[in-house]
């Protein structure tokens, strides 16, 4: 293509500074002189007089300054796929190419509108990429940001969930410590009415082995004669106790002492009477002590059984708390889950919108950028690829340039010589 624009350009001219028609008038070429200001004064002259000459070849042409400038745009734009030289080519021919007539056109100008086609199309195709692209970025980043927005739904449906279990567990668990303290008084209860009631039960059973042990060893002893002197004194005291504790009537306790400290053989019927009485009464008491303690049996093992059974409701009680505990603490894990797991979800979103926020920008910029692409260079090169002139347009430009150059006056050196002053 470079090849093929270059012997273009060079075949007719193309590739040199804008030239219009013969008829225009020529700048004065001068002998050029020491001094930098009188070179800088010839530079500033030749820039005007080419001014001048675009300004005349487009008028000549019928084209306006503003389609000409939309084309030169267009080939300086960045995405232009050539070297510098080919652009610069194609750049310096817009002038005796595109913007000749498309009825005044020969071969090789056509060939160069193609290729300045081509050029143009490639900067609309990589500008349309780059909104493409642009689009499908954002698209991307806002389907991401959604399902961001997912998560965060999710994560706080998930933390509702788990401010309802964390509650709930704390119920279960203050009404487990309850039900452990109740058992706990419960069990205090009965181990109060099974030491009251066993306490007279144990009394009873106390009091006949002492009456038992008094029958066999003391009142024995006492009534065959077997202790004398100090030991049958010894052996009274023990007895007169018993006596007592069993509750003897106060005539026969008296009486005691001369009667059971005397020999069997010194006692008389009177002392006779006074030691059966004292077997009769402890023997009676020991019966009644049996019968109490036989009858008493069942109420004992009845507070023994409720004593047991409260030991048993406390252990349940405990056990039950430390699992309802261990479960407590399970939940309240869940919910710290729960709570990191929803502020990461909800970071997540609010890192997401700079993103998002770049990316339109970054679209914003290449859909405007396209936008002015399309709907003024593009179009300008559409409208000078099929600019036409008709004969009378083509016979008034004519006589246009004709009266231009009759009117116009040549550049003299006094001229240069004043610009540069």
């Amino acid at each position: 293509t470079v090849r093929v624009l270059s012997q273009s350009c060079s075949h007719f001219g193309l590739n040199k500074r804008p030239v219009i028609s013969p008829r225009l008038p020529r700048p004065v070429t001068m002998a050029p002189k020491k001094g930098t200001k009188r070179t800088a004064a010839v530079a500033n002259v030749e820039e005007i007089s080419e001014a001048k000459k675009i300004k005349e070849t487009l008028k000549a042409y019928g084209v306006s300054k503003t389609l000409y400038n939309g084309v030169v745009e267009a080939l300086q734009h960045p995405l232009v796929d050539l070297t510098h030289s080919a652009r610069d080519m194609l750049i310096a021919s817009v002038l005796e190419g595109i913007c000749v007539p498309a009825n005044q056109r020969h071969e090789f100008q056509k060939s160069y509108v193609e290729m300045l086609a081509q050029t143009l199309q490639g900067v609309l195709s990589q500008l349309k990429m780059k909104v493409e692209t642009g689009t499908e970025e954002v698209s991307r980043i806002e389907a991401a940001k959604t399902e961001l927005q997912a998560q965060v739904l999710a994560s706080d449906e998930a933390l509702q969930k788990a401010l309802e279990t964390e509650s709930k567990g704390k119920e279960d668990l203050a009404e487990a410590t309850r039900a452990a303290l109740a058992a706990k008084s419960k069990l205090s209860e009965q181990e109060k009415l099974r030491s009251e009631g066993d306490a007279a039960h144990d009394v009873a059973n106390k009091e006949k082995a002492d009456i038992e042990a008094a029958l066999t060893e003391e009142f024995r002893l006492l009534r065959d004669g077997t202790a004398d002197g100090d030991e049958a004194k010894a052996q009274y005291k023990k007895l007169e106790q018993v006596a007592k504790s069993s509750g003897m009537e106060n005539s026969l306790l008296t009486a005691l002492p001369t009667s059971m400290l005397k020999p069997p053989s010194e006692r008389g019927s009177f002392d006779a009477m006074v030691v059966a009485q004292l077997q009769e009464g402890l023997t009676k008491r020991c019966t009644a002590l049996a019968e109490q303690i036989q009858q008493g049996a069942p109420a004992a093992a009845e507070r023994q059984a409720a004593v047991e059974g409260a030991m048993k409701d406390l252990e349940a009680a405990k056990v039950h708390q430390e699992k309802t505990a261990e479960m407590y603490l399970e939940t309240q894990t869940a919910l710290k889950a729960c709570q990191d797991a929803k502020k990461e979800a909800e970071q997540k979103v609010e890192d997401a919108e700079p993103t998002l926020e770049s990316a339109k920008k970054v679209l914003q910029e290449a859909s405007l950028e396209l936008e002015n692409y399309q709907n003024y260079n593009w179009i300008c090169f559409e409208d000078l690829k099929e600019h036409r002139l008709t004969e009378p347009e083509a016979a008034a430009s004519e006589a246009s340039e004709a009266k231009d150059v009759a009117t116009a006056e040549p550049l003299t050196e006094a001229a240069v010589a004043t610009a540069g002053a």
